[in-house]
This record gives structure tokens, C-alpha cells and sequence, in this order.
């Protein structure tokens, strides 16, 4: 078998060659990747300070729809407390004119009802007064 013999001048060619396949690969396979890399890095980052962007937009917006609809309620509230007092308003204006027409009415029906029984009275008496002139004429004959 042969023996392995070193010298200095295939060190020396060997790290000369190796030096020189490290910057080849170091030229066409580490910059290329590390220069996407470095790309996609910044993409990533660039879409992560977007991502917070649209995140605070959105906290920004639910809190201003929570306040809006919190100021919808207390306008709807006070529409509704506007509107009960109208109601109870007008409520008390109809049951004071359905009193005064009742009140009426029912003045109106005593009235009728007087007249009516003193027509009665007055009927029935000149009856009475006839049959009384009547039975006198009777007893008389």
C-alpha cells in the first residue's frame, strides 16, 4: 500500500483551494440566502408592525362602537323617559275630558230621568184626578 505523504506545498494548495471553494460558496449559496433571508425578515417585520396597526385600529374601533352604543342607550333612555311623560301627559288629559264628558252625560241622563219622572208623576196625577172625579161622579148618581 502506498503511503500518504504530506508536504508543505499540498498544505499550502489545499488551504488555497479550500479558501477559494469557501468564498465561492460563501458568494453563490450564503448571500443569496442570507440576503432572502434578510428580506424575509424585514416582510415578516413589516407585516408584524401592520398587524399591530390593524390590532390597535381595531381596539380603537370596538371601543368607540362600545361608547357610541353606550351613548345610544342613554339617548335611548331619555327618549323614552320624553316620551312616558308626554304619555302620562296626554293620559291625564284624556281621562280629564272622558270624566268631563261622563260627568256631562251622566248630568244629562239625570236630567232626562227627572223629566221623565216627573212627567210620570204629572200623568199619573191627572189620572188619579180623573178616576177621583169619576168615582165622585159615580157616588153621586
Amino acid at each position: 500500500m502506498k503511503e500518504l505523504i504530506i508536504t508543505w506545498q499540498g498544505l499550502l494548495f489545499e488551504a488555497v483551494t479550500f479558501l477559494i471553494f469557501t468564498y465561492f460558496l460563501n458568494l453563490f449559496l450564503f448571500k443569496p440566502v442570507r440576503a432572502i433571508l434578510k428580506k424575509r425578515r424585514e416582510n415578516i417585520d413589516s407585516h408584524n408592525e401592520k398587524q399591530k396597526y390593524f390590532e390597535e385600529s381595531a381596539a380603537k374601533l370596538i371601543e368607540d362602537v362600545r361608547k357610541e352604543k353606550l351613548d345610544l342607550k342613554i339617548e335611548i333612555n331619555r327618549i323614552k323617559k320624553t316620551y312616558r311623560k308626554e304619555a302620562m301627559i296626554k293620559t291625564a288629559k284624556i281621562i280629564s275630558s272622558a270624566k268631563k264628558d261622563a260627568s256631562y252625560k251622566f248630568s244629562r241622563i239625570v236630567e232626562d230621568f227627572d223629566k221623565e219622572k216627573t212627567s210620570i208623576i204629572n200623568h199619573y196625577k191627572s189620572k188619579s184626578e180623573e178616576l177621583a172625579n169619576l168615582i165622585y161622579k159615580k157616588i153621586l148618581e
